[in-house]
């Protein structure tokens, strides 16, 4: 009686190994095992680690990268010099899905004469984070010369419950700001990370066991809708916004070279897009008011767009920069160093 259960087990234990064999030698994404490894406010990923990114179920721009001696995605090992230039940012900065010389850092290395640059792009940050990360770079290596990519939607993700801050973050109701410690991965998720199989389903098929779940218990889950942006006004209004970029420009070290803050396109559509041309026009002006540079890079991506057929994203899959944007971004950055 017990026999044909069993062998239906073993069948798919051995289905399931035998999937984990052959996505073991397809470039399925691994485990980045981002954490705290430089600094307790600074989120990158282990030094000289190694892991594998790619896009969707079939697995678009894979890339196999190694960190660097202080865990960014950078071909630099990075040390104590002044001439430096730090380029700080989010995914738009890391671009792991491009050949690194395709970077912005890479692109404007080979475009400036003032010494070497460091990327210093971490995916899902925003502005405090960005600040956190100039200071340590001044402080550690004497860096005097930075180069912000701001995403249009870095003022608002500085809100706790954001998704889009390391450590620390500002109070939504308060503006106090707060240090929110993520959580640490229980054992089954440590022992999934190691697991082709389970990175590709949850990862590139984006498989929610939990939601499922959730909404077997409860009916109600399924009719429920996502939240719209198609609300009368900015949740994040004009004071608030004001009062968040303040913080993040007092943030900034003291340094020598006045900072390059080059503002990106948006990707968001809606009344979104509107709300946070509004906030990246107010940090454009309290920027040039506290004596940094200011790259819009909209201007000039559409007056490249207007000459061109081709997109500036890496593809309708994705809205990040193609090698073609981020060569647009270093000209413009050079050209603005003088260059």
């Amino acid at each position: 009686m017990l026999r044909k259960p069993a062998l239906f087990v073993t069948g798919i234990l051995a289905t399931l190994v035998g999937l984990e064999c052959i996505l073991q030698l397809l470039p399925v994404p691994s485990a980045t095992m981002a954490g705290y490894y430089i600094d307790p406010a600074i989120e990158t990923y282990p030094p000289n680690h190694r892991f594998t990114v790619a896009t969707g179920w079939d697995l678009k721009n894979a890339r196999h990268h190694e960190t660097n001696n202080f865990g960014f995605v950078d071909a630099h090992d990075f040390a104590p010099n002044p001439a430096a230039i730090a380029v700080i940012g989010d995914s738009y900065v890391e671009a792991n899905m491009l050949a690194e010389e395709l970077r912005i850092g890479p692109q404007l290395e080979a475009l400036v004469n003032d010494g070497p640059v460091y990327s210093m792009g971490v995916p899902g940050t925003s502005l405090l984070d960005y600040a956190h990360r100039a200071r340590f770079a001044h402080e550690q290596w004497g860096v005097q010369q930075f180069v912000i990519v701001v995403e249009t939607g870095d003022v608002r993700q500085m809100l706790c419950g954001s998704g889009n801050h390391a450590r620390d973050c500002v109070d939504t109701d308060t503006l106090e700001l707060r240090q929110v410690t993520p959580p640490q991965p229980g054992l089954l998720k440590r022992v999934m990370r190691h697991s082709a199989l389970a990175q590709y389903l949850f990862s590139q098929l984006r498989i929610q066991p939990g939601k499922w779940l959730k909404e077997l218990v409860s009916p109600q889950a399924r009719k429920a809708k996502p939240a719209s942006d198609k609300t009368s006004a900015d949740p994040v209004d004009a004071t608030k916004a004001s009062q968040l970029i303040d913080r993040f420009i007092a943030s900034m070290p003291s340094i020598s070279r006045p900072p390059v803050i080059v503002i990106n396109v948006s990707h968001f559509s809606g009344n979104i897009q509107a709300w946070n041309q509004v906030h990246m026009d107010m940090l454009a002006d309290k920027a040039r008011a506290a004596g940094m540079h200011v790259v819009p890079l909209a201007p000039i991506f559409a007056r490249w767009e207007a000459s061109s057929s081709l997109s500036l994203a890496v593809g309708p899959y994705d809205k990040h920069w193609n090698a073609t944007a981020h060569r647009l971004a270093a000209e413009a950055v050079a050209d603005r160093l003088g260059n």
